[in-house]
């Protein structure tokens, strides 16, 4: 419910900003609001149905003659929601941000035009990329304001799941789950982002570079894995202030290190150790979108493979703009060290603010 509040009031900041915004709205302008907003998503959520019949005419469609049959694409804008009650925003309101259950289940209901052969359904922009159930296990990701897949729809048999579907192909599962990794690290994954240019920073040689990057990365992915399949669990409350922490760390020993001039490969369990935390953030993530339960290990390597490009970019960008200055003789003493100096103080800042 706060991630719409914070997109359709366009707020910047975190979960507390969202509450201390809108616990300056009376009981009245909170309702309103509420309503306002069901009111934007269902006249921007739609369904398109597809009618394939033979030579009848539905009034207001286009007609296309495919095939000797008539195909008529309609759009239709569904019944407003329901779901965002008041009641829920007060107890959110009551509570401090981290501590409440922010999820708000919103329902609509509707018949299915007769004559009706497929089904797609795009959603409203505020609700961001979405994970469509139709036919479990089947899923597909629908991102954002985009038109779904169509699904073949059995008036004559209301079991769905015997109904034809079409179910996404394995390519575009894969690329899904793919972009869903990339975007997590570029450009939502700010703290992922400043841990890795950090590494980079830190790194004098190449071989340096390539084995913090790779016992990072066989770290996230052992400890992604795990936590998707219930193996290790740990609440985000705990998960993101050690996050946060881990690059206060390497910020600060980047500045230690770089004034004794020292490197030393004892560095390598601690990276290790916390690609394992950044695994569990990302395995929060990944379990959020959940996984195509026919192709559970397609879609959690795809989205591992993502996140990897996504680094990648990040180093290739870092790199890029870094490389022509190395030779600077203020390269080391003015332009690393004020970058570790400014990626501690943002990762101190998001520490306490994880933890108040």
């Amino acid at each position: 419910m706060l991630h719409l509040l914070k997109k359709h009031l366009d707020i910047s900041g975190d979960d507390t900003k969202v509450i201390d915004v809108l616990n300056q709205h009376s009981f009245v302008e909170q309702k309103k609001l509420l309503e306002h907003l069901q009111v934007i998503l269902s006249q921007q959520t739609s369904l398109h149905f597809t009618y394939i019949n033979a030579h009848k005419n539905i009034e207001g469609s286009i007609d296309a003659n495919i095939d000797g049959n008539i195909e008529q694409n309609l759009k239709h804008n569904i019944a407003p929601f329901k779901g965002l009650q008041l009641q829920h925003l007060k107890r959110i309101l009551s509570q401090q941000a981290g501590s409440a259950e922010y999820k708000a289940q919103l329902n609509v209901t509707g018949d299915i035009p007769q004559g009706v052969d497929e089904v797609a359904v795009r959603f409203s922009p505020l609700l961001g990329d979405i994970v469509l159930k139709v036919i479990r296990p089947q899923q597909e990701i629908i991102r954002s304001a985009t038109l779904s897949n169509r699904y073949k729809i059995s008036l004559a048999n209301a079991n769905l799941a015997g109904s034809n579907a079409i179910v996404p192909t394995r390519i575009k599962l894969a690329a899904d789950y793919i972009y869903q990794g990339f975007v997590h690290i570029l450009p939502l994954g700010l703290d992922h982002i400043l841990f890795v240019l950090a590494l980079l920073l830190f790194a004098k040689r190449r071989s340096t570079l390539l084995w913090q990057i790779s016992a990072f990365t066989l770290a996230h992915t052992i400890t992604l894995a795990l936590g998707i399949y219930g193996v290790v669990a740990l609440s985000s409350a705990i998960v993101e202030p050690l996050i946060a922490l881990s690059i206060v760390y390497v910020g600060v020993e980047n500045i230690y290190r770089a004034q004794t001039n020292t490197t030393s490969y004892a560095r390598m369990p601690i990276i290790f150790a916390f690609g394992l935390l950044h695994g569990l953030g990302f395995a929060s993530v990944l379990g959020d979108l959940g996984l195509a339960q026919s192709q559970y290990a397609l879609s959690l390597i795809s989205f591992n493979i993502g996140v990897e490009l996504g680094q990648l970019t990040v180093i290739a960008l870092a790199f890029m703009c870094l490389y022509p200055l190395r030779s600077k003789v203020w390269y080391q003493k003015r332009l690393v060290l004020s970058l570790n100096v400014a990626i501690a103080i943002i990762a101190i800042y998001w520490l306490i603010e994880r933890l108040i």
